[in-house]
């Protein structure tokens, strides 16, 4: 998508709750940055951004515009953040769903409780941080010389207590430039070190740099060539 009413509109639409606002709202949002929209020309950019994926639209009785989430991507792409030089790294606890069946819910989320508050911890000792939670798993980062393998074992050990279910996590690390927005993280590096983590047996670190000896070469769903990564046993 190039420059134009259509990237301003993304722009201008990437604060917006997933209800949407009205035209009226999104002409006055252009404004804001220094852009005027006569209504019949923002309509035909808006229907433009639906067909593309990037723009959703609610026709009620007023109609209300929303970014999906490819949109929200593309914004941020385009200027709603700013890159930042980051290790990042995802984890999860591996079997919860079977857990949850097996001990309930209460026991599910104290067991995730658990997880955030040890990896928070963990990483915030190694300079970094736990950027969001997602039940089981994580998505954090650390500076690009922290050694994430540490970090893990810290955070493995801490969601294993003396008796009880043997947690084990699996995770991948992978140094980029994220879209760092408001306190979140977002974009293609974010998208990767998820489909390695996917890729990572229980009790393994699957990391694209910092390895030793020759890389394994992985195909990862929706990137044109193969990934080179190692992978490391998490102590």
């Amino acid at each position: 998508m190039g420059t134009g009413l259509g990237t301003e509109v993304l722009l201008a639409l990437l604060d917006v709750a997933d209800v949407g606002v009205t035209g009226i709202d999104v002409q006055h949002r252009l404004a804001e940055h220094g852009t005027k929209a006569a209504a019949d020309k923002l309509m035909v950019a808006l229907l433009r951004l639906e067909d593309t994926g990037h723009v959703t639209i609610d026709r009620g009785e007023v109609m209300r515009f929303a970014l999906t989430e490819k949109g929200r991507d593309r914004a941020y792409e385009m200027g709603g953040g700013k890159p930042v030089h980051l290790q990042l790294l995802m984890a999860d606890l591996v079997g919860f769903t079977e857990f949850t069946s097996k001990h309930g819910d209460t026991a599910a989320r104290q067991a995730a409780g658990t997880l955030h508050q040890v990896a928070s911890d963990a990483f915030r000792r190694d300079g970094g941080q736990v950027v969001k939670s997602m039940g089981d798993g994580f998505l954090a980062w650390l500076p690009p010389i922290a050694d994430p393998v540490g970090v893990l074992a810290a955070v493995a050990a801490g969601c294993a207590p003396p008796s009880g279910h043997p947690w084990q996590i699996h995770a991948a690390s992978h140094i980029g430039h994220p879209i760092q927005h408001r306190g979140d993280l977002f974009g293609r590096d974010v998208n990767l070190v998820a489909r390695l983590c996917d890729a990572a047996a229980p009790g393994e670190l699957v990391r694209s740099t910092g390895g030793h000896g020759e890389p394994e070469r992985l195909s990862v769903r929706g990137f044109d060539q193969p990934i080179p990564v190692w992978r490391v046993a998490i102590p």
